[in-house]
């Protein structure tokens, strides 16, 4: 404790603003400095995948809708699992496994 006192005995309290002060200067220059190279980033070529790029679209448009309709099926199936578990781990003490999920009317 001795050490501390002695320590801060030796700076005042403008060294102290001087300090604080160079120190947010510094951070906030960094900060312009990340901000202009991410603003940079945007003109820097990356390369195309051309063959993707000229590949015709099939008339499968419809299967698009299936496979979304999909994903949120199983997005809608983890949901009721997790509220399932939490829901049993409040009455259960131990581990909790959700065995199926099937959708009621």
């Amino acid at each position: 404790m001795n050490t501390l006192i002695v320590i801060l005995e030796k700076y005042s309290m403008g060294e102290g603003v001087v300090v604080s002060l160079f120190s947010m200067l510094i951070v906030f220059l960094l900060l312009l400095l990340l901000s202009i190279i991410i603003t940079l980033l945007k003109y820097i070529p990356f390369k195309n995948d051309v063959a993707s790029a000229e590949k015709p679209i099939s008339a499968g448009a419809e299967n698009n809708t299936v496979v979304s309709s999909s994903v949120a099926d199983e997005e809608e199936r983890m949901v009721a699992m997790l509220v399932a578990s939490c829901l049993a781990k409040d009455e259960i003490d131990g581990d909790v496994k959700v065995v199926s999920v099937e959708r009621t009317k």
